[in-house]
């Protein structure tokens, strides 16, 4: 055997023996128990294709799977035993219970993938000092220990390298359930138990309230124009949507998307009827988070479904024309680019996904440009999910000479803000889900009430943050034309807090 040849072999050996350490290390390793305030969880280090995170009750038989880094692992943590009276306080709110349940999962976590690695090195270690003793005749003796351990080393450097500059928080937001039978469907209709609405969403109608009647209007001129409810990002959280439904009242709302969080028929049941009932009008678009198929549920129950080509009709095709009337205000809306089953559809969830996040960001500006110049009768209101979108097209707008008074509906950042570009203003209320039920107490519901004057220009807008179990909250109310009066931008950001109201 010739010199490279025996070092290919020493390599494709050493390669062989890395591989079985990994992967019979974490069968060795087994689980680990860590103990939280809500219960024990067994964690379990999987080899896998796809990474992630994974969560699972086996009592009910369902979990829930989060999108994780590429590397050839998956970690599995599992509910085994569960204490009722910290779930409990956990669902009325109590911090402390939900915050150092979380540092412990994060350290068990951090000492199961230390305890698998351990294992993978030592069962490395075996095999090539097997290997190294049993290959009498090498020279030099040691180069499949060395090779190999060299090899495990660099294999862990590029895994950890690779999963810190991969790992997307917000991949923690989109979330995947998987449930045997109805098992999820009960899961999600717990939201609704009186026990959980007792201690959040009755807090949030006390606190809307109170604040409804703080920003009331003081002249009788104030009541002249038109008001308008504005929302985004319910992300499934159905705990908001009763006491939203009592502020609003009979007034329209507006739903700039992701009403849900993957779109699924799940989803839709529980959704659907509550959204429809929301106002005595409810206008929407799609989000990134919305498929299809809950857009047609929404139409067919009663909703507004705005997108370009016109409002959707529960079949699937859209009626023009593009505008339709809200209490004489001329509203349009454009779905969004990532609609789950959309034929227009780009691939992934969001920009970030794709290769070239600019130049389709571009392509969909210049669309949209395109289309609104092309519209006989101009809207007053246009509904645009991707926040991105709304200020690279009111850029476009404005550098070609728009000048007519414009508001744009946004959302999809979960941040509260106004934006001024020229003429045009963009309103973007928050997350009226909090995020979503799974950060229902760290995060705050946004709304925001916009007031037109009589020619369907933006007056003003109340912007609203509630935080329910807390009780804290805050509003603001922003006039429109003491935005950058010598400027031709400016921006008004809403502090992403709560203060005692």
């Amino acid at each position: 055997m010739t010199g490279v040849s025996r070092s290919v072999v020493v390599l494709a050996l050493s390669g062989v023996m890395v591989w079985a350490g990994f992967m019979l290390g974490p069968r060795l390793a087994g689980t680990t128990t860590q103990e939280t305030a809500l219960g024990d969880v067994s964690f379990r280090l999987t080899t896998t294709m796809d990474g992630g995170v994974e969560g699972y009750v086996p009592v009910t038989n369902w979990g829930v799977r989060f999108d994780g880094p590429p590397v050839p692992f998956r970690l599995r943590g599992e509910l085994r035993t569960l204490d009722r009276r910290a779930v409990l306080q956990a669902a009325e709110g109590d911090r402390v219970v939900l915050d150092t349940s979380e540092e412990a999962l994060r350290r068990g976590a951090l000492q199961t993938v230390g305890k698998n690695l351990a294992w993978s090195f030592l069962v490395t270690l075996f095999l090539l000092a097997f290997l190294t003793v049993s290959w009498r005749n090498l020279r030099p003796r040691w180069a499949p220990l060395v090779t190999g351990l060299v090899m495990f080393v660099a294999f862990v450097l590029a895994a950890g390298l690779i999963a810190r500059n991969s790992f997307d928080e917000r991949s923690l937001g989109n979330p995947t359930y998987f449930a045997s039978g109805r098992e999820l469907q009960r899961i999600v209709e717990v939201l609704e138990t009186e026990k959980v609405e007792s201690s959040y969403a009755s807090e949030f109608e006390s606190i809307v309230r109170s604040i409804g009647a703080v920003l009331a209007p003081d002249s009788p001129r104030a009541n002249e124009g038109r008001g308008i409810y504005l929302g985004s990002d319910l992300h499934a959280n159905a705990l908001v949507i009763r006491p939203m439904s009592r502020l609003v009242d009979d007034r329209p709302l507006l739903m700039a998307g992701d009403f849900g969080q993957r779109g699924t028929e799940v989803e839709a049941d529980l959704l659907v009827p509550r959204i429809s009932a929301l106002g005595r009008r409810v206008i929407a678009v799609s989000g990134n988070h919305d498929s299809q198929a809950l857009m047609r549920d929404l139409a067919a129950a009663g909703v507004t479904v705005l997108d370009q080509a016109g409002k959707l009709n529960p079949e699937g095709t859209f009626e023009p024309p593009a505008i339709t009337n809200v209490d004489g205000l001329k509203v349009a809306g454009w779905s969004d680019p990532f609609e789950i089953g959309s034929p227009r559809r780009l691939m992934g969830s969001t920009f970030q996904d794709l290769g070239d996040p600019g130049a389709a960001k571009g392509r969909i500006v210049r669309n949209m440009t395109d289309w609104f110049m092309s519209l006989r009768r101009k809207p007053n209101v246009l509904m645009v999910h991707q926040n991105s979108l709304a200020t690279l097209f009111s850029e476009a707008l404005y550098s070609a000479g728009y000048k007519r008074p414009l508001t744009i509906a946004t959302g999809h950042n979960h941040k509260q803000y106004l934006s001024r570009i020229g003429p045009i203003t963009i309103v973007n209320a928050g997350s009226s889900g909090a995020g979503g039920v799974f950060e229902a107490g760290a995060a705050a519901i946004g709304l925001a009430h916009l007031n037109f004057s009589p020619k369907g220009a933006l007056r003003s807008a109340e912007m609203i943050l509630a935080e329910p179990f807390s009780g804290s909250a805050q509003a603001t109310r922003v006039v429109v034309d003491s935005l950058c009066p010598e400027d031709d931008r400016c921006t008004v950001e809403v502090p992403d807090r709560v203060v005692g109201s």
